[in-house]
């Protein structure tokens, strides 16, 4: 039977520890296939993905968070957003002449950002170390912007018959007695877990079964799940929002062309066409 995509939570008894771990198989091939994605570009994807998943579990559960991944001199960007609510996607932004970012060839950048309550946008900037390793970015961000030292893994398979992704966050809790020894204890532990793509897939990326391997020996209880999946928040309503924001000469050049308007999400592909007469009642209504 399919599982589903989800994020575990869990806390070794003794305080020391906390994990966050994430299955996001069928999140990411969705996101990987409404971009139209192979190769390294479809992996880099789906590693931000569950990335952005994480980030969103680990410091704002109940906030959205989007990872942006740019490549300098315009070379192209991948964007992954993720909501409280679970849903997810993300989006490939080609470089000039459509090349697709390579962030193994050229210099980049990984911002993290999520609105706080307040409405204020809280964001910091890492550079991706060279060979583009998204883990490492994310756990430079996570030490260097947020001051918390974490241990992250993240590990896609997005071709073949075994698709399979997902990864982990584990961080030394303020109430760990020995914050240093503790470190370096689970440092060496996780020393098995770098590399996770075939963990992933032989477990069918199943987040408790990644926790109860890493924290093996160790007493620990199970704090939470929530599901995530694939969804996109565009809607006819809020283009026609984003529309009636536009001046009203440039509605009217769009009713005197006499041709329906025919606009596409870059993020799921969806296609929305607003007709003229809607387009009419814009114009009687501004």
């Amino acid at each position: 039977m399919p599982k589903n995509d989800s994020v575990t939570r869990a806390m070794t008894n003794d305080g020391a520890f906390r994990i966050i771990a994430a299955r996001t198989t069928d999140t990411t091939q969705q996101v990987v296939g409404a971009q139209n994605l192979k190769g390294p570009v479809a992996h880099d994807l789906a590693d931000l993905v569950t990335t952005s998943i994480l980030y969103r579990e680990t410091m704002a559960p109940t906030l959205r968070v989007q990872c942006i991944v740019r490549l300098e001199d315009g070379a192209g960007q991948l964007v992954a957003d993720s909501h409280p609510d679970g849903s997810t996607r993300g989006l490939v932004q080609p470089g000039p002449a459509g090349v697709q970012p390579d962030i193994r060839q050229t210099r980049a950048t990984l911002e993290m950002m999520r609105t706080l309550p307040n409405s204020e946008l809280h964001r910091g900037v890492v550079e991706v170390p060279e060979g583009g390793n998204l883990s490492d970015a994310f756990m430079r961000y996570m030490q260097l912007s947020e001051q918390i030292v974490s241990m992250i893994a993240l590990g896609s398979v997005v071709e073949g018959d075994k698709p399979a992704a997902g990864g982990y966050v584990v961080q030394v809790l303020p109430e760990a007695a020995e914050a240093e020894t503790a470190m370096a204890t689970m440092t060496r532990r996780l020393e098995d877990f770098v590399e996770i793509r075939e963990r992933l897939q032989e477990s069918d990326g199943s987040p408790s079964q990644l926790i109860e391997q890493i924290f093996e020996g160790m007493p620990f209880t199970w704090l939470q799940t929530s599901d995530i999946r694939f969804d996109c928040p565009c809607s006819e309503v809020r283009v026609m929002t984003t529309l009636s924001v536009l001046p009203r000469s440039e509605v009217q050049e769009l009713v005197d062309e006499g041709e329906p308007l025919s606009i596409g999400c870059d993020y799921c592909g969806t296609s929305y066409t607003v007709e003229i007469a809607q387009l009419q009642g814009l114009l009687s209504s501004s």
